[in-house]
């Protein structure tokens, strides 16, 4: 079995689980980390003693020349960091987002072009239960036709954001390039109503944000978000990460002619309910679905199967949020730069 060596560009908690994931698979190496934390540093090495783990992202993919770069760090080094990765040669797994800007992305997508290599974004939840397999119910004609569809990402982010949780992530709340929590949470629930609607643009969004409840994320941390599909559909997303005591998930909601996908049941008029059964795709590490994901990347860059998660589609879910912060913070409606 070929065996892949992959530079992971953060060492914090989804770093380290598609590490573990890579070596699960048996095609993937850890051989080296980046990452800026000395603690952070400190743990990767400890518990991936063969990889080399160090502070400089370019003299890394220099000295270790990688086959793989797995880009895991703060959303806003994304995309300088795949580009380097894909003129060193690397094939390039890339955390949500793919880019914080429209601007961004298209600079990936043509750097990806020129260099002949894959790039993969690691939407997860498409490898869940029970997101990912309503997505595919939904996609398989379950529902029939779809009018309408809500994604939502409701979490309570207290344990990220301030220095006393047990998951604090200070770049995060970092005062120059804080995580937009549309773009590095909501994310997720635009990805499977964009991968159920299977390309059909998106027009036009109206938006609304605020920072009411009181996190310590220093931007805005609730976002209502309405978009109107280029075939009629329309769909509401829902962003949170300052829901006090709110459990993490209800991604998905799809609403079609002939029933009704949400909370992993499907719903059709004098029908019983029918409960979701989890399927092969069904693979969760650390809350979320990141061996599912590996395991196909891996076999994309084996040229067993095709891109399941091309750049196109992180473009695509950076688009609409792009749209969707400036028309919260402008105002009016706005329209979406779709990529072809």
């Amino acid at each position: 079995m070929a065996i892949f060596r992959a530079m992971i560009a953060g060492a914090g908690g989804a770093g380290k689980t598609i590490a573990r994931c890579m070596q699960e698979d048996g095609r993937g190496e850890p051989a080296a980390f980046y990452e800026p934390l000395a603690g952070q540093r400190e743990k990767a090495t400890a518990e991936f003693p063969r990889a080399v783990v160090a502070d400089d992202y370019h003299d890394l993919l220099h000295r270790i020349a990688p086959d793989i770069a797995v880009i895991a760090g703060p959303d806003h080094l994304h995309a300088d960091q795949a580009i380097l990765a894909l003129e060193h040669g690397c094939h390039v797994l890339i955390e949500k987002p793919i880019a914080t800007t429209v601007a961004d992305s298209r600079r990936l997508l043509e750097a990806e072009r020129a260099s002949g290599k894959h790039v993969m974004i690691d939407f997860t939840c498409r490898y869940t239960h029970p997101w990912g397999t309503m997505a595919r119910a939904a996609k398989a004609g379950a529902v029939g036709a779809v009018f309408f569809l809500e994604g939502n990402y409701i979490h309570d982010m207290w344990d990220f954001y301030n220095p006393a949780g047990g998951y604090y992530t200070p770049w995060r709340v970092d005062r120059e390039h804080p995580q937009d929590i549309l773009l590095g949470g909501g994310c997720h629930g635009l990805d499977l109503m964009l991968w159920v609607m299977e390309g059909i643009p998106v027009s036009e969004v109206l938006a609304h944000s605020n920072h009411l409840a009181g996190s310590d994320l220093p931007i805005d941390d609730c976002y209502l978000v309405n978009m109107r599909f280029v075939n009629g559909a329309i769909g509401k997303l829902f962003v949170t990460g300052g829901c006090n005591g709110a459990e993490f998930g209800r991604f998905l909601e799809v609403y079609g002619a002939d029933g009704t996908l949400c909370e992993g049941r499907l719903l059709r008029r004098n029908r019983d309910p029918v409960e979701l059964q989890p399927d092969g795709a069904h693979r969760n590490a650390g809350g979320h679905g990141w061996p599912g994901a590996v395991a196909d990347f891996l076999s994309v860059v084996e040229g067993k199967i095709p891109n399941p998660l091309p750049s196109v589609t992180g473009a695509r879910n950076v688009a609409v949020c792009e749209a969707a912060i400036r028309g919260a913070r402008e105002g009016g409606v706005q329209r979406v730069e779709w990529f072809a």
